[in-house]
């Protein structure tokens, strides 16, 4: 009796061993496999071919990185595209050994580094692993992300979308016209202009103040931000120029910052043609020569869904009517010009 127990301990043991281990090995699988796919998801065809064509889906403004708006609930369920996550993007999509890209953006573009960063991004991705990459958009494509797209090697867009705008804004200079009134609202404080306050400042260095809301912008001040802008423009526009085969001066005089419908656009050579996204798939597929592939898509990112693209618009609408209050940001709000300085200074977008 004693020995059947042994033995049935030992079988018992033996056998929870066994058991212990698959789960073990299921539990490092699974997890191997949700690091390996933290962004992208199976969509369509063989889920067992190695013949990977993904399909990144981008959409809202372009921002440097995602800002903390916890205290304004309203604004985040909206999307937002910034570089670190592209990057993140494009290195599971190297893990996993893609065969070709297709980049869904839709944008109306934003600011100028983050942009460059991203356009940077796709272009080293592209020539370090040897794959095409086609653009394509459904509803806009405008400025900063028209510049994005600039970096594949072909551009689609789906019937009656919104494409071009090739120019640059500089940060607005807001001019409060003898403001008399600082009260609070909903959006922050807001300021009412009359006659009366007055601000008195130091600092040091020619320009210091620049963006300073309580002044009037100079001559000299005016024309030098005017050059940083054109020299901002000038490399968008060769850009434009070396990848669509455009002469510049016909950007420059004839396209101008100016927005296309799908058809415009591509009789302005700024798209290669009009495709929606089955086609597109369809067509990388065949340039690929693939006869088995399997589709993947990007999840759709719910955590950094944050910022109105309106926003901005908003805020500078309201601004530019005088016979409303002028709604601006806590933030801006603190220290006046100082803060609103150190932020516009910093807003020279490629938006549309």
């Amino acid at each position: 009796m004693n020995y059947f127990f042994q033995v049935f301990s030992k079988t018992l043991g033996f056998l929870l061993a066994i058991v212990f281990l698959i789960v073990l090995i299921s539990l490092f699988l699974f997890f191997f496999r949700e690091n390996q796919q933290k962004y992208f998801t199976y969509l369509e065809g063989n889920k067992d071919s190695s013949e990977i064509i993904a399909i990144l889906k981008l959409n809202g403004p372009i921002i440097s990185e995602p800002p903390n708006f916890n205290d304004y609930k309203i604004f985040q369920n909206l999307e937002v595209i910034y570089p670190s996550l592209i990057k993140e993007y494009l290195r599971e999509l190297e893990q996993n050994n893609a065969k070709g890209l297709i980049i869904s953006i839709n944008s109306p573009g934003g600011g100028v580094s983050a942009t460059q960063k991203i356009y940077n991004s796709i272009k080293d991705f592209k020539e370090k692993n040897k794959i095409p990459i086609f653009f394509h958009t459904k509803d806009i494509l405008t400025s900063g992300s028209y510049w994005v797209a600039l970096s594949g090697d072909k551009i689609f867009a789906d019937y009656g979308s919104i494409i071009g705008s090739i120019g640059v804004r500089g940060p607005n200079w807001l001019y409060y016209n003898s403001p008399t009134l600082l009260s609070e609202g909903l959006f922050g404080r807001s300021v009412e202009s009359q006659n009366g306050l007055k601000l008195f400042s130091n600092t040091a260095g020619m320009y210091k103040d620049i963006f300073n809301p309580f002044r009037k912008p100079t001559k000299e001040e005016i024309n030098k931000l005017q050059i940083m802008v054109d020299d901002i423009y000038a490399d968008f526009v060769n850009l434009v120029s070396i990848n669509r085969k455009i002469e510049k001066r016909i950007i420059t005089d004839e396209i101008g910052a100016m927005v296309f419908n799908s058809k415009r656009a591509k009789l302005n050579y700024l798209i290669d043609d009009e495709k929606n996204i089955n086609e597109i798939i369809a067509l990388i597929s065949k340039k690929l020569k693939l006869e088995n592939e399997k589709i993947l898509i990007n999840k759709y990112n719910e955590k950094y869904n944050l910022f109105n693209l309106n926003f901005t618009n908003f805020y500078n609408n309201k601004i530019a009517n005088k016979d409303l209050k002028i709604m601006i940001n806590k933030k801006f709000c603190n220290n006046y010009y100082n803060e609103f300085s150190s932020i516009a200074q910093n807003y020279i977008s490629i938006n549309c």
